[in-house]
């Protein structure tokens, strides 16, 4: 082989090593990144997102965060408690949200919904309401020692979303946010049936039918039949 031949073999050798070791360090990044630590969870959201202060005063705030990304449109509501399964599953029957994709992050198993929301109408001086293209909307759920974490990404539509796991607005933000949460468990975590202002015993009783109809043995009609 032709020795300056060899010389260019090793250089393009060095330079992709380079690469690969600049791309681990981050230094190729797709641009900035906003860190974010609470009570239950820490990680980093990809651009420059800014911590919304809560719309309203109540024991559960210390559970709850909101960061909002104004340049991307995109808004992460984050918010821990001890079953958000049993939510989502009643969602899921009720036919409110599509069966969830399932992706795997540092070991833990997340549930993905897709869904799409309306945004608040408003009325401008001329009496008209805008007509707001839907919000894209992520739900993302797991469970991690006996505590569920939830987060809701509301995009505006400026990053295309398809509704897939393979869209810009998954591939380069919901993943890599997914990718970087750590959990914070914590013993003090609100109940989903408080939130909800269900009693205990009445939370016990769906519990049950939601765990019947899952494995068959109940249909949603019986179920509407016994209420």
């Amino acid at each position: 082989m032709d020795k300056k031949f060899k010389i260019i073999i090793i250089i393009v050798i060095i330079a992709v090593i380079g690469i690969i070791a600049s791309l681990s360090l981050g230094l190729f990044s797709t641009g900035p990144t906003t860190k974010f630590n609470n009570n239950f969870m820490s990680g980093s959201i990809v651009g420059n997102a800014t911590l919304q202060p809560p719309e309203t005063t109540s024991e559960y705030d210390k559970w709850e965060q909101s960061y909002k990304d104004n340049a991307n449109g995109i808004e992460y509501n984050m918010s821990t408690c001890d079953n958000y399964t049993f939510l989502l599953d009643i969602m899921t029957i009720q036919n409110a949200f599509p069966k969830p994709e399932t992706r795997k992050f540092n070991g833990v198993e997340w549930k993905i919904y897709y869904s799409q929301a309306v945004p608040a109408m408003e009325i401008n001086e001329d009496n008209q309401t805008n007509n707001s293209k839907p919000l894209d909307v992520y739900i993302l759920t797991c469970d991690y020692h006996n505590q569920s974490y939830l987060t809701v990404v509301v995009s505006n539509g400026t990053v295309e979303c398809d509704g897939s796991t393979y869209c810009k607005l998954y591939t380069d933000y919901v993943a890599p946010y997914l990718e970087s949460v750590k959990f914070k468990h914590s013993a003090n975590a609100p109940h989903i049936y408080d939130i909800l202002g269900l009693s205990k015993g009445d939370y016990d009783i769906l519990v049950k039918e939601m765990a019947e109809y899952k494995a068959g043995n109940i249909t949603e009609q019986n179920s509407t039949q016994s209420t």
